[in-house]
Parts: structure tokens; sequence; C-alpha cells
């Protein structure tokens, strides 16, 4: 199988396919909900429109009310539709919010959240829950405002902390994390399903737990801030609530990001491609990129693939935030496209945002070659790759040089897949 960039991408796309989180939520679910119950559905996150459908699809007319929260620009006809079918429209709100950091809307949507569970009817409630659950449901602890809020997680978004850190400080900061909502949901059970996009497949840590109990640690909380984001070391928390003993909340994950490197690796195998599945990873960009260039350095003749999942972190300095448009995803590739001018193998290395939104770059990720730093230079210039990385201006980068990936809302939201393509080496 020759394995271009257009196959590269369309094996992630069949790879997706593998992991349908409709599907996933469908066949976790009882045909009915227990004992004959009606069903309050509350589904945020970059998933939330997809698990809400494999919800319908399963218990239909038995959904006595339904709120969803999804990214702006997210298409909900398939969903408008099986509602129409199953004559729940009017018990229907689907909501759009801002995603990574919340407004408004955000808070809108996280009344609506708290408003559906809280009606004291005792429904069975089903929370589903993926990753940017944390931004696009918001609601500021008592005596925090949302620009404070707002603030904080700029801050930490800046810094390069890892989900969970960011997380955890979430659950300190709202009024419908770290298990609130399902306070609220109380005494009904409530049962959560997850599409996590966290590598330590912690259930809690996705969307910073809405409706699983949360971590009561302020202390730790408070270092995460004095580390990531020291001027806002003093801000006030609020710990999760200690949720009452004998409370029905059980959760799950349904789909986990190491899922879509197993299903990758899987579709290459099938073709005859020797792969090898590398751990998951959380470190920094520039730590990557050395792995994978060596990986690269140090390769025979024989081709092989490497498949990842991967959560990176990338520091961000103000300056640079404001100057550039990049995410994580098209920053490694330009640190591995620069680096790979000096491999004598012939390298191909693709950096995939699941959820196709490579954070502000316009982007769902890039895929680069050997060639690619020699090709920036002949477009923009020498330098050109070392001025982007300074910027964070790597979108702008990789849709010039034709390495970008088209950016769409996937519905999903996985991590990033990161894949390396080592072939013979060239002559000197």
């Amino acid at each position: 199988m020759s394995l271009t960039p257009a196959r590269l991408v369309r094996v992630l796309a069949a790879s997706l396919g593998e992991l349908d989180p409709g599907a996933r939520v469908a066949s976790a679910l009882p045909k009915a909900p227990p004992k004959g119950a009606r069903a309050c559905v509350v589904a945020i996150g970059k998933s939330s429109l997809a698990m809400a459908l494999g919800a319908v699809s399963r218990w239909g007319a038995a959904v006595d009310r339904l709120v969803v929260v999804a990214p702006r620009g997210s298409n909900a006809a398939p969903l408008r539709a099986a509602c129409r079918r199953e004559g729940i429209t009017a018990r229907t709100a689907i909501l759009t919010a801002a995603h990574p950091v919340p407004d408004a809307s955000s808070v809108r949507a996280a009344r609506a959240c708290l408003a559906a569970v809280s009606r004291g009817d005792r429904a069975f409630v089903l929370v589903l829950v993926s990753g940017g659950a944390s931004s696009l449901a918001a609601l500021p602890a008592p005596g925090l405002t949302l620009a404070r809020k707002r603030a904080v997680m700029k801050e930490l978004l800046r810094s390069g902390a890892p989900i969970q850190a960011m997380n955890l400080v979430r659950q300190h900061l709202s009024a419908i994390k770290g298990g609130r909502l399902a306070a609220a949901a109380l005494p009904s059970p409530v049962l959560t399903l997850v599409v996590s996009d966290v590598l330590d497949g912690d259930a809690s840590v996705v969307g910073s737990g809405p409706s699983l109990p949360g971590r009561r640690r302020e202390r730790e909380a408070r270092g995460v801030l004095r580390r990531y984001a020291p001027a806002f070391a003093g801000v006030p928390l609020s710990p999760p609530p200690d949720l009452a003993r004998g409370a029905t909340i059980r959760g799950r994950v349904v789909v986990a990001p190491e899922e879509l490197a197993q299903a990758y690796a899987r579709r290459l195998r099938a073709s005859g491609v020797r792969v090898r599945v590398l751990p998951p990873a959380q470190a920094s960009v520039e730590e990557l990129a050395l792995e994978y260039v060596a990986l690269a350095s140090d390769r025979g003749r024989e081709p092989i693939v490497f498949v990842r999942s991967a959560e990176p972190s990338v520091v961000v300095n103000g300056a640079a935030v404001r100057a550039g448009r990049g995410g994580r995803s098209t920053h490694l590739a330009a640190l591995v496209g620069r680096a790979l001018a000096g491999v004598r193998a012939r390298a191909t290395f693709a950096a995939f945002a699941s959820d196709g939104v490579d954070g502000t770059s316009g982007t769902a990720g890039a895929i680069v070659s050997n060639g690619f730093a020699a090709r920036a230079e002949r477009l923009l210039g020498s330098g050109a790759v070392d001025r982007a990385l300074a910027r964070f201006d790597t979108g702008t980068l990789h849709r010039t040089v034709g390495t970008a990936l088209a950016s769409a809302p996937s519905g999903h939201n996985l991590a990033d897949l990161h894949v390396l393509l080592v072939r013979a080496r060239t002559p000197r």
C-alpha cells in the first residue's frame, strides 16, 4: 500500500468511524431506562451530538428531556431529525457555546444543564461527557466572576499545564463541575458515559467531571496555580461537593484515546504495513519532536510506521498568542519537519487533531516530510520555519506551504494522533 498523505488521512477517517461515539453510547445502554423511568439526558462536549444521537436511537420516546451543548459550528441536523422521528423535539434543547475559553453562552448552557437535572421528579439522569465540556458548560463558583475565571483559564492554556491539572483547577472554580451536576440531580440515579480525551483513563477528569465526584484536594489545585499561573495563585477555590453516601452515581469510559492509535494500527497492518504503537505521551512538543526525529534517524531499509496517541504540551507567551495562529499539532509538525531536513531516511510525519480543530491554527494538524523546511524557505524566505515557531504562527506556515490539513469538527475528541512513516535511507 502506498502511504501517501491522502492515504494517511483516509485511514484516520476510517479509524474514527470505527469508534463512533453514538454507537458506543447505544451499546452501553439497556434497552430502556431502568424500571421504566423517564430519562433526562444531558450531553456536553465535542462529541455531544453523536453521543446524544446514540441515546435517542436507543431510548426513543422514553427520553423525557434532552439538553445538548456542542461547539459552535457543529452539525446538529442528524440529531434534530432523530428527535423529530421519536416525537421529542419539544422536549429537546440543542445549545452551542464557546471553546476553549468560556463566555456568556457557556454560562447559559451550564444553567440549562443544571435546570434539566434538578426538577426533583426522580427521572433517570444520563450524562454524556466528552472533551471540551469544561469550556462549553461553565458556571463560575459563587464569588468568582466569569471574567476572572476566563483570565485564569487563558493563563493555564498558555502555560502548557497538563489537562489533568487544568481540570483539577476548573473543578475548584465551578458551580457545575467536580460532581456538582450530579449533586443537583439527587436523589435521582445518575449514569455518566464518557468519550475521553484524557490519556490516564480517569473518567472524572474529562470535562472536569460535571457528574462524577471530583477530587477535594484544594492544596493540589492551589499548587497547580502557583506553578502554572502564579498571578492567580490567590484566586478563591471552592472544593467539589461531598456527595451523600448511598447516592447512585456511576460512570464509565466508552471510548478512550488509546483506542484510536490501536484502530489506526490495525488498518495499516491489514494492508501489510509494519507498525509499532508507541506508548501514549503527554510530553512537550520539543521532547516529542526529538524522539520522532531520533526514530527516523535510526532505521534500516525496511519501512515502518510508528503510531501514538498523545496530548502534548506547548508553552506559549502572551505576545505570541496575539501575533500568530497555531496549535500543538501544527507546532509539533513544524518542529519535526524542520529537523527531517537532516535525516537520511525518507520520512513522513503526521500530527492529527482528532477533533478536527488544532488550537487557533485554522487547521486539523499537518503532514510534513524531509523537504518541508526547504519548501518553506523557497516560498517564505530564509528562516521561515524558525520565525513561525517563534511567533506560534504555525497554522499560517502550514497553509502557505501546503502541508496543513483542512479543519472541520469531526464529532470526536480523542486527543491527538501522531503517525511517523520511515522508509529506506537515501544514498549519500
